[in-house]
């Protein structure tokens, strides 16, 4: 059996008259109406949540869910006027599991220059002239947009006033949108834990990591570090990665807009490569407000990819959300096909992460592979 290196997905949000992710103001006539982000696809205006904001999102969720020390943000530079300027997480993946799982980065712009640092999704660090190495780790969690499944049909507008004590009310307009959001991802399993320190790709810094091989907590390796514990300690920060995303909370204007932004949908598997294979999936009936899944295009995926995944493919979907819902309930069990069998599991969407989560012991990395 090939050894599970990531853990790739898809889910999906139902956003009904929802504002998650906002771009300031329009422009023209749009002017003074708040507006969410929204991207071109062809003719169509289409709105969409930046991977940035939700996986932020799933970061403060997975904090919540786990009681695991955060990586909180630290003013480490003041601008001439003394308000903050720079900001930066603690940089530390041995000790803070978020910056093992999202990644960071202090790079350095030339010998005796100010060295920049931030996390990877939102944050930034300089100091002042020291000569040190770049240090970078790139998120082993890759996510993509959280993107409407509705190209046309999902515009609304709230038009509301600010009444004052005395003088005219103030008006104001929000746009907003009834869609489903969809979003893939791929998680670099074999990477929790393990990190690179070879010539100028440095993610851990030299000065935590000696300190840390003398405490015990991680060991050198070929080409850089690993946790003591490693395959534990990676099975936990990954499974409690998935748990989270699976009750994943959050979404700009939910005093106004409240949104359950949990997956209504969510697919995903263990596979012994990184390709994101769950993708385009499900198709948007606006008249009837449902999504319907591409049944014969999970089959075709199955079919060329079944030697490479190493668990169950699990199906989580809430009741009477797809408008064939039985048609993917009909495929739980055994799938055949010319390259292997593949387990499909339907269930809910917590208990489909919890599955994968629980699944993720059964095919660790070896070292070996981790470092190739």
């Amino acid at each position: 059996m090939n050894a599970m290196t990531h853990v790739v997905g898809t889910f999906l949000i139902q956003a009904e008259a929802s504002f998650l992710n906002g771009a300031g103001l329009g422009e023209g006539e749009d002017r003074n109406v708040t507006v969410p982000k929204t991207l071109r696809d062809g003719k169509h205006r289409v709105p969409y949540v930046s991977s940035q904001a939700w996986k932020r999102w799933l970061r403060s969720t997975l904090i919540a869910e786990t009681n695991w020390p955060a990586s909180e943000l630290r003013a480490i530079k003041e601008s001439e006027k003394g308000s903050t300027s720079k900001i930066a997480t603690q940089l530390d993946p041995v000790e803070y599991a978020e910056d093992d799982l999202f990644g960071y980065m202090r790079a350095q712009e030339g010998q005796g220059k100010r060295i920049t640092a931030e996390s990877e999704d939102d944050v930034e660090e300089t100091a002042p002239k020291v000569r040190t190495k770049a240090v970078m780790r790139a998120s082993p969690f890759g996510a993509s947009l959280l993107v409407s499944t509705r190209k046309t049909g999902w515009q609304g507008r709230d038009e509301g006033f600010v009444h004052l004590k005395e003088g005219t009310p103030l008006p104001y307009t929000t746009e907003f949108y009834t869609t489903h959001l969809q979003a893939v991802f791929c998680l670099a399993y074999y990477r929790v834990g393990l990190f690179w320190n070879v010539g100028d790709r440095i993610e851990l810094d030299e000065a935590l990591a000696k300190r840390y091989v003398a405490s015990g907590r991680i060991l050198p390796i070929e080409q850089g570090y690993e946790l003591a514990d490693a395959q534990n300690i990676r099975n936990q920060r990954a499974g409690e990665l998935l748990k989270a995303l699976s009750v994943l909370r959050g979404g700009a204007k939910q005093a106004a807009f409240g949104t359950d932004v949990a997956p209504k949908c969510l697919i995903l598997a263990g596979l012994s490569c990184g390709n994101p294979i769950f993708n385009h999936l499900f198709r948007d009936d606006v008249d009837g407000g449902k999504l319907t899944a591409d049944v014969d295009l999970l089959r075709e995926v199955l079919r060329d990819y079944s030697d490479r995944i190493v668990t169950p493919v699990a199906i989580g979907i809430r009741s009477s959300y797809l408008a064939n819902e039985e048609e993917v309930r009909a495929m739980n069990g055994r799938f055949e096909t010319p390259r292997g069998p593949v387990e499909i599991k339907v269930t809910t969407p917590r208990q489909a992460a919890e599955l994968i989560a629980g699944s993720l012991g059964d095919a660790g990395p070896s070292r070996q592979a981790a470092i190739v």
